[in-house]
């Protein structure tokens, strides 16, 4: 009879200890899945995230059956969606853990750091330094990639970290095309077209802003960009105009309600203008 007890007691202890076993493993495995934000965002009052919208991207991402393509295409969702701080967090890390892997999200990684420039009133500096000196990495292996030029450059300009060189990157490479013969497709056409805004030369502005709006017909915010550039020129005809054009779906609405209601739009194309 005792050694039943005892024999049953043993059994009790090896289940119990088994479950604590497995219960600290999967606290442990909740912790190592866990986004280390501590060492990955910026720490600065600029650099904001959320969180429970970070450890879902995380956790979705990590699934196994996922294609790099699948991964590419989510990454590219949620920057137009605006949590592109959540992505720059997440690929932080990867780049740390995981670098082979996380080279396959470069363009990703490089469109969220330039959405959060972009898109900030006022960014993290030190993501600013630390985008350029990666960029500028990326440009120098390969000064000849328009991609590269783009990025570099539009990271200057949109920064204001240093304006005029940024700007010489795009026209140097502009000259080179037409020297070439070669048109100017859309990303350079709009990356020269904020550039000449960047440094004043307004009519060359307007010029590439045009360009645009053949190149791509569906998308109102070249006209509400152009709008900006006529408003520093002083031309408020044309600058109404091309917010017209802008608004074009609520041109009805706008001709019965009036003028004043062209504020209630200009959020909704500012949140559009990077999508």
């Amino acid at each position: 009879m005792k050694k039943i007890i005892t024999s049953g007691s043993v059994l009790l202890l090896l289940l119990i200890v088994a479950g604590c076993s497995t219960i600290s493993m999967n606290r442990y495995i909740e912790k190592e899945e866990r986004v280390d934000v501590e060492r990955f965002a910026y720490p600065d009052e600029n650099f904001t995230y959320d969180m429970e919208v970070l450890q879902d991207l995380a956790d979705r991402v990590r699934l196994e059956e996922l294609t790099t393509r699948n991964i590419n295409s989510i990454l590219k969702d949620e920057i137009k969606a605006g949590r592109y701080n959540e992505i720059i967090i997440y690929l932080r890390e990867l780049q740390e853990e995981e670098p082979e892997e996380a080279a396959a999200f470069s363009t990703r990684y490089n469109e969220a750091l330039q959405a959060h420039v972009m898109r900030s009133a006022e960014p993290s500096p030190t993501l600013v330094e630390d985008a350029i000196t990666r960029l500028e990495y990326q440009y120098q292996l390969d000064p000849e990639n328009e991609r590269y030029i783009i990025d570099l450059a539009n990271m200057l300009i949109h920064s204001e970290y240093d304006v005029e060189r940024g700007a010489t990157l795009l026209f140097d490479l502009e000259e080179k095309m037409i020297q070439a013969g070669e048109q100017p497709g859309l990303d350079l056409t709009l990356a020269l077209a904020e550039a000449y805004f960047a440094v004043g030369k307004y009519e060359e502005s307007i010029e590439r802003f045009e360009r645009l709006t053949t190149l791509d017909t569906e998308d109102p915010t070249y006209f509400y960009k152009m709008s900006k550039v006529f408003k520093e020129m002083g031309d408020k005809e044309q600058e109404r105009a091309a917010l017209t054009q802008a608004l074009e779906p609520t041109s009805e609405f706008l001709t019965q309600y009036g003028d004043s209601t062209y504020h209630l739009y200009k959020d909704y194309l500012n949140k559009s203008i990077y999508e």
